[in-house]
């Protein structure tokens, strides 16, 4: 704005100076200074306009900046209960990796506990006829019983009578029949 005021000035001077009455130099610097005036007019025209669209901007980068915490807040409460699944899918895994571990061992002592019972079973048994037959006051009983416990520990038991061993299958052999030489 001093810029065009000094030369508006210097327009005058000139025209001052020389002494001369040509309204065309008037004109001009009065048609300079009315485009001066227009122009000054658009610049603050403008100035407004960028000061409402700065304003805008500052409006618009403050909600953006909201939205942005608010999104970042909801990435982080993601993120927990993501870590929350994860930890317990560790637990998870760990819980069957100790299944896994401890199936086996318990499936085993199930079978050995099995393998002791049967073999302990014949050997309770025996204690229990043993024990009964001492335990009876019947004479009958006792022979009874001491023959069958005498029978059963024999090699060759009587009652069961002899081993029968069954003989083997044997198949029939197959006729082979030799080819007739070809008459030649």
């Amino acid at each position: 704005m001093p810029r065009n005021l000094i030369l508006i000035l210097l327009a005058l001077l000139l025209t001052a100076g020389c002494g001369s009455n040509d309204d065309r130099l008037v004109n001009m610097a009065q048609d300079h200074e009315k485009r001066q005036a227009e122009q000054n007019q658009r610049m603050a025209e403008l100035q407004n306009q960028v000061a409402e669209g700065s304003k805008r901007l500052v409006e618009a980068d403050a909600e953006s900046r909201e939205k942005f915490l608010a999104i970042q807040d909801n990435l982080r409460a993601d993120q927990a209960a993501v870590g929350q699944q994860r930890d317990k899918l560790e637990v998870e895994r760990r819980e069957i990796a100790a299944q896994r571990i401890r199936d086996p061992i318990i499936a085993a002592s199930i079978v050995q506990i099995g393998l002791w019972l049967a073999c302990l079973l014949p050997l309770i048994l025996a204690g229990y006829l043993v024990y009964a037959m001492r335990e009876t006051t019947n004479q009958d009983d006792a022979i009874v019983a001491e023959f069958l416990v005498t029978d059963i520990a024999a090699e060759h038991p009587l009652l069961l009578g002899p081993p029968t061993s069954p003989e083997p299958l044997q198949l029939p052999k197959p006729e082979t029949t030799e080819p007739e030489p070809a008459a030649t």
